[in-house]
């Protein structure tokens, strides 16, 4: 099970309360990220847009980072929700990992500004704030882990390690938001199919792929 990832500190106790401030931080933060960048983007502007004043806003986060956590977790539950949904309307493993390489795509081509700043900006995170993003991270390749084993015990798949392969699935699909200048020609759907293809066929054209590393 992927590790736990930390509440964001508060002054303010009232969940309830806390949940709605963090809806207002997140949305002004989502427009701003995508709009400037993670790093252009002073507290200042986020608490204007979130119409709070600073003090305010500094009694729901403990720092700007924790901000882009918010964010990161909201892209999170938004995977979580279009997952479960696919999980569900999904028979067999192989349709379920269809339809979350679907989802995902999906959910990368609605907020691909904001993906970016999420691959741009994370790296320049103080180190406990980017364990957390790659907290948030480990549950999204989790999601996609389960698919596979699932689709193992069935006979659907033969992946031999689920792991490694959830997290090549995730790069797949990041070819959309972070290589899509050389890929104008191309609509979501057939990326899709490409990924979905590439995953369940490979390239080998049922003829297998040499293995060299093997042979030596």
């Amino acid at each position: 099970m992927p590790a736990a990832v930390r509440q964001i500190e508060t002054v303010v106790k009232d969940r309830a309360l806390i949940e709605r401030r963090h809806v207002q931080i997140c949305d002004a933060a989502l427009h701003l990220f995508a709009r400037k960048g993670y790093h252009l983007t002073s507290v200042r502007e986020i608490a204007q847009a979130a119409h709070l004043s600073v003090g305010a806003l500094y009694t729901y986060i403990k720092s700007k980072e924790d901000i882009l956590l918010l964010v990161y977790r909201r892209i999170l539950n938004l995977f979580q929700v279009k997952m479960s949904e696919t999980i569900v309307e999904s028979g067999d493993p192989t349709a379920q990992l269809r339809a979350g390489i679907e989802a995902t795509l999906t959910l990368y081509d609605d907020y691909h500004d904001l993906i970016l700043v999420l691959y741009q900006e994370s790296h320049t995170l103080r180190k406990e704030a980017l364990q957390q993003l790659f907290g948030v991270d480990r549950q999204y390749v989790s999601m996609f882990q389960a698919i596979i084993e699932r689709g193992n015990r069935k006979g659907h798949f033969v992946a031999e390690d689920p792991n490694l392969a959830a997290i090549m699935i995730l790069f797949l699909c990041a070819v959309w938001p972070l290589k899509r200048w050389n890929l104008k020609k191309y609509d979501l759907a057939t990326v899709s199919d490409g990924v979905v293809g590439i995953l369940l066929n490979g390239i080998g054209g049922g003829h297998g792929l040499r293995n060299d590393r093997a042979a030596d």
